[in-house]
């Protein structure tokens, strides 16, 4: 193999190394966006849409149902007590999990068979089980399914004990086949397994996503498409108002000769120190005294008046053409202004891309300005929108994967068609200062 060959596979190796790493985010995003609740909250997560495989497990309660301790308890399996330090001196007896208005719960406890009798088992059957409040059957509910790495076997897992001792646990496991049922109850004693995943993508977290979060625990809302409507209206006029005014101020800072120009440019740019936060109250003081809050206004005005980095990448990119341009159009009998729109503006494409796609993905993605400034759900912007999609009461972990996925797709869309003009204007701004 020649030297240059050996380098190139080495070099695209890395290559693809290295997109993998970056590109990895976006992948994990899309394919959380169809996962289950569970398959979200699996440890350790799985690289693709899969849950943890469960079944239901019924037992008829007939004859293993006792009361004691005032509880109910249900028989699981006949066995000497295992966690005893001797097992076969423990006599005989069985392991009963307690139940909970009807429904098995997470306790488990072996009663040696001296302490129940004959006559505590509850009889239940058809006709008596509403009388003894006692279901005729119990039901395990997403029992789990373990693979044993001893043989292989696949069991459902209806019932775990974990006993301390000294330097570690005991577990002991009450299993029966997944598709058996009625089978007997198995105990496993610290068996090594692992949890049986397969494949579960949930495509209904995108409709019900669209309906917005209010739905999700049974409310009339909005609706996510609403909200990309008034996200998408607020960044368009964004990207209208800062090019027509950052690229006016530009031109003026660019190609025009007047007193105090650099003063006032240092004193523009001396603005980018502010914080956001500092502003804030006395912005928002002012929007409310002229009746903006609760409308598109205090997100859209300011745009129209200038950013300072939108001026400052326009003048950039404007001192790089040719200022023979500027004196064809004079001879031509064109004024500063006709010149600003038929000869610099059509020359500036790229780099007025570049300020429309920075100012869209920031409006398209501002928390802060909506939340502060919109109250009413129908002027719900995008991101204002997966906010509500957290709450404290309804875990919607899934439905806020799948938003986010919906409210990355315009941003991903605009980059990809105009990421030649992103390169060609970002790179041509900076070659004269």
């Amino acid at each position: 193999m020649q030297p240059d060959t050996t380098k190139k596979i080495v070099l695209y190796a890395l290559l693809f190394g290295v997109s993998a790493v970056l590109l990895f985010p976006f992948y994990w995003v899309l394919i959380s966006s169809i996962k289950t609740l569970d398959g979200l909250a699996m440890n350790p997560p799985a690289l693709y849409p899969s849950e943890f495989q469960r079944v239901d497990v019924d037992f008829t309660s007939r004859n293993r149902v006792v009361e004691a301790d005032g509880f109910r308890w249900f028989r699981l399996v006949g066995s000497p007590n295992l966690s005893a330090e001797s097992p076969g001196s423990s006599g005989p007896g069985a392991y009963y999990v307690r139940l909970n208005d009807g429904k098995p719960s997470q306790l488990t406890r072996w009663w040696p068979d001296t302490d129940v009798s004959a006559d505590s088992l509850a009889d239940v059957s058809a006709d008596v089980s509403a009388a003894n409040d006692v279901p005729p059957s119990i039901r395990f509910l997403r029992s789990d399914i373990v693979r044993l790495e001893s043989d292989g076997r696949e069991l459902a897992v209806v019932a775990k004990k974990i006993r301390q001792r000294a330097g570690g646990f005991d577990e002991f496991l009450f299993v029966v086949p997944p598709d058996e049922t009625q089978a007997d109850v198995e105990v496993l004693r610290n068996e090594q397994y692992e949890k049986v995943i397969g494949w579960k993508a949930r495509f209904e977290n995108y409709p019900e996503t669209l309906r917005g979060p209010e739905a999700s625990f049974g409310e009339t809302s909005t609706g996510f498409i609403k909200f990309s409507r008034n996200s998408f209206f607020i960044s368009t006029m964004a990207v209208i108002g800062q090019i027509l005014s950052s690229s006016l101020v530009a031109f003026a800072f660019a190609r025009l000769n007047f007193k105090g120009r650099d003063v006032l440019f240092v004193l523009l740019l001396a603005t980018m120190m502010i914080p956001g936060q500092v502003t804030l109250v006395p912005l928002f003081s002012i929007y409310k005294s002229l009746g903006w809050v609760d409308t598109f206004l205090p997100l859209i005005v300011p745009h129209f008046t200038a950013g300072a980095f939108n001026v400052f990448l326009l003048r950039q990119y404007m001192l790089t053409l040719p200022k023979e341009l500027d004196e064809s159009a004079q001879i031509d009998g064109c004024g500063p202004l006709r010149t600003y729109l038929f000869v610099i503006l059509p020359n500036c494409v790229p780099v007025l891309v570049v300020v429309g796609l920075f100012t869209f993905v920031a409006t398209w993605q501002d928390v802060l300005g909506p939340l502060i400034y919109l109250d009413n759900p129908e002027y719900r912007t995008v991101t204002l929108g997966l906010e509500y999609f957290r709450s404290p009461y309804v875990d919607n972990r899934h439905l806020l994967m799948t938003g986010a996925v919906l409210a990355m797709l315009p941003v991903a869309v605009l980059f990809l068609f105009f990421q030649r003009f992103i390169i060609s204007g970002v790179a041509t701004s900076g070659i004269k200062a």
